[in-house]
């Protein structure tokens, strides 16, 4: 599936996309009192969709510790998802699936993990992250 394509599942399903490049999308979706941004970023072998930033790390090495700690037990309880932190210290919250299999369904089943996972989880995670 092309990121066109994509796009075009996402705008059938109702959700606001912009093109940031041929290989990114850009969305959002409103849980409780937050806005989250969604993106969906494709290469040669996958689409990742992705929360971004789900939270940031704190700068207290202390502070880090307890959030990496639940990040890791998270990953363990996630189906579909996972959480990572990336280069800037965001945590991330993303689904990733192979573009040569990826079909109409699968991308609303990312974008309904990722929300769900999302307003689930993210109360929790916000306790522990940076401010």
């Amino acid at each position: 599936m092309k990121m066109h394509e994509v796009k075009a599942c996402l705008a059938a399903d109702g959700w606001p996309v912009e093109v940031i490049s041929e290989s990114t999308l850009r969305s959002r979706f409103r849980s409780g009192t937050r806005v989250f941004q969604l993106l969906a970023r494709s290469d040669e072998s996958f689409v990742t969709f992705a929360v971004v930033p789900f939270a940031r790390v704190p700068e207290a090495p202390e502070d880090a510790e307890l959030l990496l700690e639940r990040l890791l037990r998270l990953n363990r309880e996630l189906n579909l998802a996972k959480v990572s932190i990336d280069d800037d210290g965001d945590v991330v919250l993303s689904v990733e699936y192979r573009v040569d299999h990826l079909d109409p369904s699968e991308v609303r089943d990312a974008v309904s993990v990722l929300s769900f996972y999302a307003e689930k989880h993210y109360a929790e995670i916000a306790r522990f992250a940076a401010p």
